[in-house]
């Protein structure tokens, strides 16, 4: 594929500004709209001498519009401003302004809101209703005699009450309910908060029934209720998530039993997931084709949550069949062991490899975000580089990782960041090449604009690589490191940049050539894009890529080569639809074919 070449820009500085200039365009300011996406008439709203409750109210009328069907019946502004102004009067009362006024005018199709709050209404007298051996330890809502009667201030009591009873009663029902009375009058009003009588509980018998393959006892250390513990609604509700995500159940419902002797007797009832599963994909890049991939997977192949996998992968330069064995919970609740087994090969412009790979990993939750792993890998390969010998290897490899992830999405992140260290020393064990250590750096990071239309997401991804204790070209060369592709620097060809060689030519007086990229012993790269949701179906993307691979251990970011682009996605219930296209800011004559590539795969590109 050709297009005419895209020019190539002479400093790194001015690409970043311009995809940023771009990004800023099409950020409008919150409150207006782009005719082609939004259709609203764009409104101003005015408080006086309150400029915080204007800002507030702005913001609150400004995320409604992004959810409220009615609105988009309205064609005249008229009767959008007549509904909005109730919305208005609701945000006031729930801010204490129980006297609030509004008064809408349209000119020109825009509408400006004058809003008169009038007094603040406060708490008169302030009471907590709750059995009697509970009270005395109760810190309170968190509200006191004075304070504003803000509707959100009040449902938080609610929330602390509730709270305060899971962590010190054992109530068969927690019924939290308030009651606020408004006195127009003292523009005032009084509070009472009302816990309603339950009787006091443990737990009794626990039961899973429903199971026709899945190991009962299994699911039974997954509820983690025992006979005798404090009976609490929420750690029944917390039980029923746990059986969820065991990726085994499809559906749970937990009944409790009358009362008896202080005891209650609970059955969660699941309906089984369908354990099965045969997936088909296709995907297509540039610079390796049109590609398909099958799999098929079984999530309980033993009965306690054990999940096989085998999945193939066929395109221009590479195919690969891969099977691979998970077994959670491998002896602790915090750890799982995986057993792999690859078959690959590889026809790149750099070598070709013939692979077959076995290995096991154990990984580990530290906490929440924090994961270690340890493992072992043997890989047996033929290796054949551009005018050498092919060469035979046998490389024992023992991965140590750390991963950190606060991330909100695996496929489609929206905010939090990662932060993944893997470290893998190597052994030749023919003596073919010597011991080497090869160590790797990914870090991504994101923010999402949710107040601003569009919902932008800023995302951040850096990746650096080493490669010591041992020559460049005595490293196989299907592990070196390479740059340039769909999961790299996008507009390059896939291994594209990085140290070559000079081929001497075999006329006499002819120039030597370049060989194909060698592969390296460091790697830079960095990719910033700038996303963004118009509907609850289609985005749009904005990146700009840059990295190069070097022959010496030593990443650097100031000698890189950039790309740049746009792509769209479509959103699937599970990931993202990507359809990129990328344009090389640095195109190297005699090297670089083409002057854009395509890319179309599921899932953001990091």
């Amino acid at each position: 594929m050709r297009n005419s070449c895209f020019a190539p820009s002479t400093a790194f500085f001015s690409r970043v500004a311009l995809v940023l200039l771009a990004v800023f365009l099409l950020l409008p300011p919150a409150g207006n709209a782009l005719p082609f996406f939004d259709s609203l008439p764009k409104f101003k709203v005015r408080v006086a001498e309150d400029s915080e409750l204007q800002e507030w109210l702005r913001e609150a009328l400004n995320e409604q519009r992004k959810s409220s069907s009615v609105l988009k019946s309205y064609e005249d502004a008229l009767d959008v401003a007549r509904y909005e102004r109730g919305t208005l009067e609701k945000l006031l009362r729930s801010r204490g302004y129980y006297d609030g006024r509004v008064r809408q005018t349209v000119t020109d199709g825009e509408i400006l809101y004058r809003v008169v709050p009038g007094p603040l209404y406060r708490i008169k007298s302030l009471e907590v209703r709750m059995p009697p051996q509970l009270a005395p330890g109760f810190p309170g809502v968190g509200l006191q005699v004075g304070d504003p009667l803000e509707a959100e201030k009040v449902t938080q009591g609610v929330k602390k009450i509730e709270e305060y009873l899971a962590a010190n009663a054992c109530l068969l029902n927690v019924d939290v309910s308030y009651k606020a009375t408004v006195i127009h009058s003292e523009q005032a009003a009084r509070l009472r908060y009302r816990v309603k009588e339950s009787p006091q509980v443990h737990v009794g018998q626990v039961h899973v029934a429903g199971l026709s393959t899945v190991n009962e006892e299994y699911l039974r250390k997954r509820v983690q209720l025992k006979s005798g513990d404090c009976f609490n609604s929420k750690k029944v509700d917390a039980a029923k998530l746990r059986l969820l995500r065991t990726n085994l159940i499809a559906g749970v419902n937990a009944s409790v039993s009358e009362p008896y002797e202080g005891t209650v007797d609970i059955t969660f009832d699941v309906i089984e997931r369908k354990h099965k599963t045969v997936r088909l994909g296709v995907g297509y890049t540039s610079d390796e084709g049109a590609g398909v991939s099958a799999g098929w997977e079984h999530r309980n192949i033993l009965g306690r949550g054990e999940k096989i996998e085998v999945e193939t992968r066929v395109n221009e330069v590479k195919q690969s069949i891969k099977g691979e064995l998970i077994v959670p919970r491998f002896f602790r609740d915090d750890q799982d062991f995986s057993a792999k087994a690859e078959s690959s090969n590889e026809e790149r412009d750099a070598y070709d490899a013939e692979s077959v790979t076995i290995g096991g990993t154990i990984s580990r939750r530290h906490t929440k975000h924090r994961t270690f792993s340890v493992g072992s890998e043997l890989k047996f390969s033929r290796v054949q580089e551009e005018g050498e010998e092919s060469e035979n290897y046998n490389l024992l490899s023992f991965p140590l990782g750390m991963k950190i992830d606060t991330t909100d999405n695996l496929l489609d992140a929206h905010r939090g960041a990662t932060v993944a260290l893997e470290v893998r020393p190597y052994l030749d064990l023919k003596g073919n090449s010597p011991s080497f250590v090869k160590n790797t750096l990914v870090m991504t990071g994101y923010l999402t604009g949710e107040d601003i239309r569009f919902d932008p997401t800023l995302a951040l991804r850096i990746k650096a690589g080493v490669i010591s204790g041992i020559a460049n070209l005595d490293i196989p060369a299907d592990e070196r490191f390479y740059a340039g592709g769909g999961g790299s620097v996008r507009g390059y060809s896939y291994q594209a940049l990085g140290p070559r060689r000079l081929i001497p030519s075999d006329v006499a007086g002819e120039p030597p050539t370049l060989s194909d990229p060698i592969g390296g012993r460091g790697l830079s790269e960095i990719s910033l894009e700038g996303r963004f949701r118009f509907t609850e179906t289609w985005g749009g993307v904005l990146f700009v890529d840059g990295g190069n691979a070097y022959e010496n251990p030593r990443p650097q970011f100031d000698d890189l080569y950039w790309g740049a682009g746009f792509g769209v996605r479509y959103m699937t219930s599970f990931a993202p639809l990507r359809f990129d296209i990328a344009f090389p800011l640095d195109r190297r004559d005699d090297v670089d074919d083409s002057s854009y590539q395509i890319y179309v795969s599921l899932g953001q590109a990091f």
